[in-house]
């Protein structure tokens, strides 16, 4: 198992699709992500079989989860169950999460 320690002064955001940007710590089970989502991209949706939660650290993003829609900001949380389908959209503004799944 590797430990680590990470500061998000020095975060290398890598281009994972277009508008958006991210780096990804792989631990034995779980994936954490920091992503970065450029103003006005949309996710329209999909479902894996993992679950999913995060916090959004700056921005505003739109989430829908099933059939539950809300506008997240700043230190709102989200969790996403298994299978259930969802996505996103962002507004005039980038989005930053920190994003947590199972491997």
């Amino acid at each position: 198992m590797t430990i680590f320690w990470s500061s998000s002064n020095g975060i290398d955001l890598q281009e994972f699709r277009p508008g958006i940007r991210s780096t990804a710590d792989l631990g034995d089970q779980l994936v954490m992500a920091c992503m970065e989502i450029d103003p006005e991209k949309e996710d329209t949706g999909h479902q894996h079989p993992f679950e999913q939660c995060g916090v959004v650290v700056e921005g505003k993003i739109e989430m829908f989860i099933g059939d539950v829609r809300r506008i997240l900001e700043a230190m709102d949380t989200y969790f996403i169950p298994a299978g259930v389908l969802h996505g996103w959209k962002t507004f005039d503004v980038p989005a930053r999460i920190l994003d947590v799944s199972a491997k």
